[in-house]
């Protein structure tokens, strides 16, 4: 137990909270997608901040903690962060529209700025989902 207060416990378990938020700003984007039959690809996914490829940087980091756990502290608690991880991501019900909505607002108007026609498209998804 003395393990789990441990720099790289802690560490993981942070980079696992910020890769589920981003993990549930994707699916949020690819729900709204489908609720308006819409591709996610080319046009969904540009409700996703600009940074969002950066989630990659949170995948790797939290994948090398777990290994860094693994050799530094025990191979058994390795195994049990990554399977109670893997658990509770598909337990934990997401609450997107409360997380994401002033996100994906805010997106929508960056486009609406630029390209008025297709900021209305966006407004029409976002308001279709309730977003």
């Amino acid at each position: 137990m003395e393990n789990l207060s441990h720099p790289l416990v802690i560490a993981f378990i942070i980079s696992w909270i910020i890769e589920f938020y981003l993990f549930g700003m994707q699916r949020a984007s690819l729900r709204i997608s489908r609720h308006n039959n819409v591709e996610w690809r080319g046009i969904g996914e540009q409700l996703l901040p600009k940074w969002y490829p950066l989630t990659w940087i949170v995948r790797i980091a939290k994948y090398g903690l777990l290994v860094a756990i693994l050799i530094v502290l025990d191979w058994k608690l390795a195994i049990g962060l990554l399977v109670i991880g893997f658990i509770l991501s598909t337990i934990i019900p997401i609450p997107y529209r409360p997380l994401y909505k002033k996100t994906f607002r805010k997106k929508v108007e960056k486009i609406k700025s630029i390209d008025k026609e297709a900021g209305q498209l966006f407004t029409a998804m976002l308001d279709n989902t309730n977003f």
